[in-house]
């Protein structure tokens, strides 16, 4: 299992490069207005995909705690990345690139925040409830 769980989570980060490199390279963020979304989807997934391997399969963690509680501190775990990725994009907008001023963002920045969290929310969620039916099904047994 670990080593399944390895090479889905090589296959995700590959995606996510690759995908990535297009979007920079040929411009598709700001040419195709949805195409951040299915970027934030799959990085929600490989966060919740991460979560599991590291606090169920790496360490064995979190294995006498409810699937409710589980896909809750899952869950958690995938907005505090989330949260993390969106200021590392805030302050390369605002340092590297210079796209705008610290303090003269434009307003339609902060719906673009929510919209991304909430894909990474839905796509931590999407994992984790992947593997959380998969351990009940585990029990049952």
């Amino acid at each position: 299992m670990q080593r399944r769980i390895q090479l889905i989570l090589l296959g995700i980060i590959a995606l996510i490069t690759a995908l990535h490199y297009c979007g920079v390279i040929f411009d598709l963020y700001n040419t195709i207005f949805w195409f951040d979304t299915p970027m934030h989807l799959t990085g929600g997934i490989f966060v919740g995909t991460l979560f599991v391997y590291i606090f169920r399969i790496r360490h064995n963690l979190l294995k006498t705690e409810s699937v409710f509680a589980f896909i809750i501190l899952g869950i958690g775990f995938t907005v505090l990345i989330g949260v993390l990725w969106e200021f590392y994009e805030f302050f390369v907008d605002v340092l590297v690139i210079k796209r705008y001023t610290l303090l003269h963002a434009p307003g339609g920045l902060h719906f673009d925040t929510l919209k991304d969290l909430f894909n990474d929310i839905i796509g931590g969620a999407i994992a984790l409830s992947f593997f959380a039916r998969r351990t009940l099904r585990e029990k049952k047994k």
